[in-house]
């Protein structure tokens, strides 16, 4: 059996812009980093936009509890 972890998108959201900020700063202080960046910081971004608009299809059904009895 696979032992999957689950994605904690709130710490991925996070990550995503401590890369994105890290690299545009890097970006901005030289003219060949910002070349170097360039694909990066779109793939970054268009990452961040999926993991925004990414919403689940079906929500997890919440289990009832019911006493015997």
């Amino acid at each position: 059996m696979s032992d999957l972890r689950d994605i904690d998108n709130t710490q991925l959201k996070k990550n995503l812009d401590v890369m994105i900020n890290t690299l545009e700063y890097d970006s901005m202080r030289s003219p060949g980093k910002a070349k170097l960046n360039a694909q990066t910081l779109v793939h970054l971004h268009q990452l961040k936009e999926i993991y925004n608009n990414n919403k689940n299809s079906k929500p997890i059904p919440k289990k009832e509890v019911k006493a015997n009895g």
